[in-house]
C-alpha cells in the first residue's frame, strides 16, 4: 500500500512502535531523575540511570529500525537486517554495563553503610506510573517482537520487562528501608541488577547465534517435513537457512520423477513455497529441482557420462542390474585405438568413480573396452538371394503363419551374411510372448549357416 508516493503499512508501524517507546522512555527520565535527587534512593537513581540508558538504547533502535528498512542493495543482497541485530547487542552491552554500575554503588552503600533515605509520596508515585506506563511499553513491543521477528524489539522487551521488574523490587525495597531494613535498597538494586544480566546474557546469546548463521534444528526439521509430506517430491537433497533480520532466507535443492512437465514442476515449486511460506510467513524461498534417476533413465545419464571423454566413441551391450536395492552396470565401449592399455585403464577407473558420484546407489560398474570399429562397406545381394530366402522360408515356416514375413534384406561381406526381415505377429500379444518368437526366429536363420552373421527381424502387428 503506498500513500503520497511513500510506502505504509508494516514499515510505519514499526517506526511508529520505535517512535513511541523514544518520547515515552525521554518523559520517564526526566521524572526518575528528579525523583532520585529528592530521596537520595539508590534504587530510584538506578531506575533513572536505567531509563538514561534507555533513551540511548531507543535512539539505537529507531536508527536500526530505519536503516534495517532499506531494500537489499549491491553491497547488502540479503538486505539490511543484520542492523536490528547489531543494535540490539549494543543495547545488552549498554544494559550490562549499567547492571554491573548498580551492583558496584549497592555494594559501596552496604560497605560503607550509607543508607540515609528521604522518602516522600511522590516517589511511589512516579514508580507507579512508571510500572503502568513499561506495561503498557511491553504489550507494544512484544506484539511488534512477535510481528516483525525483530532481535532490536526483542531487547527492548527485554529492556522494559526488566524495568518492571526492577520498579517492583525498588517499591519493596523502600518500603522495607522504611520500616528500619535499610539494607533492602541496595539488595534490592543488585537482585535487579543480577536478574537483568541473566535475561541479556540468553538475549545475547541468540543475537550472536543469529549473526554466526545459527539456525535451529527443529526449523530445518520443520522444512524438511513439509517438503517430504508432498509427493511429487522424491527427496531432499540440501536445506539450506540464512536468516537477516525478520526475513528467513531458505535455499532448497530436491530430487522429482524424471518424467514430471516442466509447467508441473513450476506449480510443485509453488507449492512448496507456499507450504514453507505458512510456517515461515515473510521468507525467500528459492528452489532447484533435478531428475531422480530411476531405471529408466539411468541407462541415459550412463551414456552422458562415458561420452563426455572424446576417446568413447562407442557404447553397446550397456545393461543395468537390481541387486539387493542397489545396481550393478555392465556396458562395453569403444575407443580410440590410439589409446594404449595404460591410458584405457585410467579412462575406465575415472569413468567408473564418476558414474558412482553422480548416481545413487550404484554398486559396481563393469566396463569391457573394444577398439573402435571402422565402417564396414556391404553389398546388398537381396536380388541373387533367392535360393538362401527360400531356405529361410524352410525354416521358419513350421514356427510362424507362412506370408506374415516379407521385406527380406540379405547383406553380404567378406562370405558374411546378414540378414533382415519384416514379420507380422497378433496385434494383442504381449511383447515378452513376441520376444520369444523374435529370438527363436533368428536362432532358426542363423542355423541355416556358420556363415550367416547377425539377424534382425522387424515385428509388425497383423
Amino acid at each position: 500500500m503506498e500513500k503520497n508516493g511513500k510506502k505504509t503499512g508494516w514499515l510505519a508501524s514499526k517506526k511508529q512502535v520505535a517512535l513511541f517507546s523514544l518520547i515515552v522512555t525521554i518523559i520517564l527520565v526526566a521524572v526518575k531523575v528528579l525523583m532520585a535527587y529528592l530521596s537520595n534512593s539508590i534504587g530510584v537513581l538506578s531506575e533513572a540511570l536505567n531509563n538514561g540508558l534507555d533513551l540511548v538504547t531507543v535512539l539505537i533502535v529507531f536508527l536500526a529500525v530505519r536503516m534495517s528498512s532499506k531494500p537489499a542493495d549491491s553491497d547488502h543482497t540479503y538486505g539490511h537486517g543484520k542492523y536490528e541485530n547489531l543494535s540490539a547487542l549494543i543495547e545488552i552491552i549498554i544494559i550490562s554495563v549499567l547492571c554491573f554500575f548498580i551492583i558496584y554503588k549497592s555494594a559501596q552503600r552496604i560497605i560503607f553503610k550509607d543508607f540515609e533515605l528521604n522518602l516522600n509520596n511522590y516517589v511511589f508515585i512516579v514508580l507507579i506510573v512508571s510500572i503502568a506506563v513499561n506495561i503498557v511499553r511491553v504489550y507494544f513491543v512484544g506484539r511488534a517482537a512477535k510481528k516483525f521477528d525483530s532481535y532490536a524489539f526483542k531487547a527492548e522487551f527485554l529492556n522494559y520487562f526488566s524495568d518492571i521488574l526492577s520498579s517492583i523490587i525498588v517499591i519493596i525495597g523502600l518500603f522495607v528501608s522504611e520500616a528500619g531494613f535499610y539494607l533492602a535498597d541496595p539488595i534490592a538494586s543488585i537482585i535487579i541488577s543480577l536478574m537483568i544480566l541473566v535475561f541479556g546474557a540468553r538475549m545475547a546469546l541468540k543475537v550472536v547465534r543469529n549473526f554466526l548463521d545459527y539456525i535451529p534444528r527443529e526449523v530445518t526439521d520443520k522444512v524438511r517435513c513439509v517438503i517430504e509430506s508432498i509427493p511429487e517430491v522424491m527427496s531432499t537433497d540440501r536445506i539450506l537457512i540464512h536468516e537477516v533480520g525478520n526475513t528467513k532466507f531458505i535455499n532448497l535443492a530436491i530430487s522429482v520423477d524424471d518424467n514430471i512437465y516442466l509447467s508441473r514442476l513450476e506449480n510443485l515449486k509453488e507449492k512448496i513455497k507456499a507450504k514453507i511460506l505458512q510456517a515461515y510467513p515473510g521468507s525467500e524461498i528459492m528452489i532447484s529441482a533435478k531428475s531422480a534417476f530411476s531405471e529408466c533413465n539411468i541407462d541415459c545419464r550412463i551414456k552422458e557420462i562415458l561420452l563426455g571423454w572424446n576417446d568413447v566413441k562407442d557404447i553397446h551391450n550397456l545393461s543395468i542390474y537390481n541387486v539387493s536395492n542397489m545396481i550393478d552396470v555392465s556396458a562395453h565401449i569403444e575407443l580410440s585405438k590410439s589409446l594404449n592399455l595404460i591410458e584405457s585403464e585410467k579412462l575406465t577407473t575415472e569413468a567408473e568413480k564418476r558414474i558412482k558420484q553422480e548416481i545413487k546407489n550404484i554398486r559396481n560398474v563393469y566396463i569391457h573396452i573394444e577398439d573402435k570399429k571402422s565402417d564396414e562397406n556391404w553389398n546388398d545381394i537381396t536380388k541373387d538371394s533367392e535360393e538362401l530366402i527360400k531356405d529361410i522360408e524352410a525354416h521358419i515356416s513350421g514356427y510362424i503363419i507362412k506370408d506374415s514375413y516379407h521385406n527380406f534384406t540379405i547383406l553380404e561381406r567378406n562370405g558374411y551374411y546378414y540378414i533382415a526381415l519384416h514379420c507380422r505377429l497378433d496385434r494383442n500379444m504381449e511383447i515378452d510372448s513376441a520376444h520369444s518368437v523374435i529370438t527363436e526366429l533368428e536362432d532358426r536363420i542363423k542355423s541355416i549357416s556358420a556363415k550367416i552373421k547377425d539377424v534382425l527381424v522387424h515385428v509388425e502387428p497383423g
